[in-house]
């Protein structure tokens, strides 16, 4: 017969137990397990950046990184809901950003990975499944076509300053909406999306604005920052774009 210690220690071993699984449940959604990949964000993924350094020193975290790639290249993306699919992609595009910038680091910019500037982007080492995919692909022909939305702009992370923030855990399809909305939410109200020139009076603006016009559908970038800011900007006729920061987005 348990005395009412013995009760207790149980009922807290339980409930532990629960409060684990319901946590892994969350991440693992829709069939893909998220565990190991939401650990080495939550661990080296700041607001003001990716902790690259602590990161790469730690070997085993190195090859934690490695392994969850190799996951998400096993992963039968056709057995998955369309939601959890888009969460998918997303992720895949920034583990493999992120194994990118540690197979040339140390380095200062993703744009001098490779021979060519930038052809970081558009070569093939990604797997999944039977193909092998660029940064590109994921983003451009299947993130941006079958999937698409314009915030994914602001949740696919291409390790540099001016790039909207890499957020410090996985898409998951049950958050999907949330999580987008909330990636949008802090870029629109940050200066990397919008800045004033106190001496001219004139916003520059975000230059994803001017590269992807065509996904954001409006006539002016702060229309659509708008409908995200705590603060509405002025739509004035006359502003310019801001010039893309390629450094790489260290913490600072």
């Amino acid at each position: 017969m348990l005395t009412s210690l013995s009760r207790f220690q149980a009922l807290v071993c339980l409930c532990v137990f629960v409060s684990t699984s319901m946590i892994a449940q969350a991440v693992s959604m829709g069939g893909v397990d998220y565990n190991d990949y939401a650990e080495l964000l939550e661990q080296y993924v700041e607001d003001s950046g990716v902790r690259y350094a602590e990161w790469f020193a730690a070997k085993d975290d190195l090859r934690a990184l490695e392994d969850v790639l190799g996951q998400m290249a096993a992963v039968e993306v056709s057995q998955l809901d369309r939601l959890e699919q888009k969460a998918f992609y997303i992720n895949l595009y920034n583990a493999g950003m992120l194994q990118a910038v540690f197979d040339a680091y140390p380095l200062k910019s993703v744009k001098n990975i490779g021979f060519i500037p930038f052809s970081v982007f558009k070569k093939e080492f990604i797997k999944q499944g039977a193909q092998v995919l660029s940064l590109d692909q994921i983003e451009k022909e299947i993130l941006l076509v079958e999937y698409f939305d314009a915030r994914i702009h602001f949740a696919v992370n291409c390790a540099s300053e001016s790039c909207p923030p890499l957020r410090a855990e996985p898409f998951v399809g049950a958050r999907l909406e949330a999580q987008m909305e909330a990636q949008t939410v802090e870029f629109a109200n940050s200066e990397r999306a919008a800045r004033l020139d106190a001496k001219s009076g004139e916003y520059a603006y975000s230059s994803l604005f001017d590269w992807y016009s065509k996904d954001f559908k409006v006539a002016h970038p702060g229309e659509y920052l708008n409908r995200y800011r705590d603060v509405a900007l002025k739509l004035q006729s006359d502003f310019s774009w801001i010039p893309y920061d390629w450094a790489l987005n260290a913490a600072k």
